[in-house]
């Protein structure tokens, strides 16, 4: 069946070549039609009385794919208009069954057409019947998100919502920049995100705890790593107003830190304010002057037995260069890593 579009949806069509096409009643005509097909397959058959029976169980995927095609072709609907009601409609009760087993979670329409129109890559919002379930669903709409994302290159805006058929998101959210550092996207381009932060990220924002440790996560997951975060990577995403939250941090006010070492201790209590033990020693950038503080010195140490899962004083300098904190050693015990289990030994 050829899909036309109507001039008056054109430009809100999900999918090239799909229209919003009006659903009409089922007619007797179209019912006798897929019966008249059904039996020309062979999928039904007659007994000795005439009357109809089916003559398979649909465990057949070319067969499903065949019939599922045929429906909507004979009801001259578009894809996305089809119904799980379309399905008893037409006697086809037991295929619905075996798409309802399919990736349970989901629907049976949907199962039903990612199986018989793989080429249209169709989602789970795309299907009208759906809309009200899936406006209902979260995890439905982050799916949604990530999606767009990925769709978009990572450059989103406010109408790309709308003009793609997801704007059902955002009855989860405040705003689009909320949306898109709760969904988790795999990739967003910087430039874009920036915009985002920049037009939604304000003071309330980084006072919600909520909200403030989901973009702090959403930076670490575009980083690749905590370990690679630092004052810059907050700048890149405009989210760096996000680290004046910390000023007051206990840390921050009682330890001696160089200037030069302040952007970074902030970078690194909002990484351990959303990854819980993660210490500042671990970042390849790290504030190095915050282990002026003995006590700090002796945590790192501490730190570094139960990672290796050996006792302190078995420690020797090169669990320190294979940890990659060999210069916890080089600046503040001479290269000398005894130092370093004297201090935990006097602390004891």
């Amino acid at each position: 069946m050829e899909i036309k579009k109507e001039a008056a949806t054109a430009g809100k069509d999900m999918h090239e070549g799909l229209a919003s096409l009006s659903r009409k009643e089922y007619s007797r005509s179209a019912k006798a039609d897929f019966l008249s097909w059904m039996e020309s397959e062979g999928y039904v058959i007659r007994d000795g009385n005439g009357k109809l029976k089916f003559n398979t169980n649909w465990r057949n995927k070319e067969d499903r794919i065949k019939s599922v095609r045929k429906l909507v072709e004979v009801m001259n609907i578009s894809p996305l208009d089809l119904k799980n009601g379309d399905f008893f409609e037409m006697g086809l009760i037991e295929m619905l069954k075996i798409y309802s087993l399919k990736r349970g979670s989901f629907p049976a329409v949907f199962n039903a057409l990612k199986e018989a129109y793989p080429e249209l890559e169709i989602n789970l919002w795309d299907i009208r019947s759906l809309n009200g379930t899936i406006s209902k669903n979260r995890e439905t709409a982050d799916e949604a998100i990530r999606w767009l994302v990925k769709k978009k290159s990572g450059v989103v805006t406010e109408d790309d919502f709308k003009n793609n058929g997801v704007s059902f998101v955002l009855s989860f959210y405040n705003n689009v920049f909320d949306a898109i550092i709760f969904s988790k996207p795999d990739f967003l381009e910087s430039n874009s995100i920036k915009v985002l932060a920049g037009k939604y990220l304000d003071k309330a924002f980084a006072n919600n705890v909520n909200k403030r440790r989901a973009a702090i996560s959403t930076i670490i997951k575009l980083s690749g790593s905590p370990k690679s975060v630092n004052y810059q990577s907050f700048e890149r995403y405009g989210m760096e107003s996000l680290l004046s939250c910390y000023l007051q941090n206990p840390i921050f006010l009682n330890n001696f830190i160089k200037p030069e070492d302040e952007s970074k201790l902030l970078a690194w209590l909002a990484i351990s304010d959303v990854i819980k033990d993660f210490k500042a020693w671990e970042m390849e950038d790290p504030p190095k002057s915050l282990l002026l503080n003995r006590k700090t010195r002796i945590e790192s140490t501490v730190w570094l037995s139960s990672v290796l899962h050996k006792s302190v004083y078995r420690l020797s300098y090169a669990d320190w260069e294979r940890s990659g904190i060999e210069w916890i050693i080089n600046e503040f015990y001479g290269g000398n890593h005894y130092g370093a289990i004297h201090d935990v030994m006097d602390s004891v």
